[in-house]
């Protein structure tokens, strides 16, 4: 593994378990038992290894969206879009450092853009899916509560990437994201037909 992938999977893994505030480059360059000069080698400072990963999160989200939504226009069922559902949240709880601190992307434009392009792909997508399986009578709802949902849905993403590591409900993670992922998918499982 290149030594700037083994950051950017070190920082990830360090944001993930202690939050991103109280870490510094330094701390991170620690953690991999490098100098703090060979990881400023390869990164300005923990701001640019912050939207590297923010990026790097966008481009997942973004691949799963897709495949939701040709996944949905190929066989449009309740189950085809609760089976993405969970591999949202799965990827939202890989970048929990920043749903849990969503204030990191005040003051860093490229963590930012990544962000609002998350969730304007996540409604987006969503949404696609929503009007995908409406078309094919799998759920019954107008335009607007398609709309509506598919923002409940983009929010129940974000929301429980955070709350999986807070709840302290137990068992292995696939277990938890797989009760997110039913939360999240309640309200079109009662739109179904």
């Amino acid at each position: 593994m290149k030594t700037r992938d083994r950051i950017l999977e070190a920082s990830r893994e360090l944001f993930n378990a202690e939050g991103v505030g109280p870490l510094s480059a330094v701390d991170i360059a620690s953690s991999l038992g490098m100098s703090a000069g060979h990881l400023y080698y390869h990164f300005k400072g923990k701001p640019q290894i912050l939207a590297e990963l923010m990026a790097a999160h966008a481009v997942e989200m973004e691949m799963v969206l897709e495949a939701a939504r040709e996944a949905c226009g190929k066989q449009p069922q309740i189950e085809t879009l609760w089976t993405h559902i969970h591999i949202l949240v799965e990827e939202a709880f890989d970048a929990r450092f920043f749903w849990r601190e969503p204030a990191l992307a005040m003051g860093n434009e490229a963590v930012a853009a990544s962000a609002r392009r998350i969730m304007a792909g996540l409604v987006g997508g969503l949404g696609d899916c929503l009007k995908a399986l409406n078309k094919a009578g799998a759920i019954k709802a107008s335009a607007e509560v398609r709309d509506g949902l598919a923002g409940q849905m983009a929010t129940g993403v974000a929301f429980h990437a955070v709350t999986l590591s807070l709840r302290g409900d137990a068992g292995p993670p696939r277990e938890l994201v797989a009760r997110a992922a039913a939360q999240v998918m309640l309200p079109t499982a009662s739109l179904a037909t």
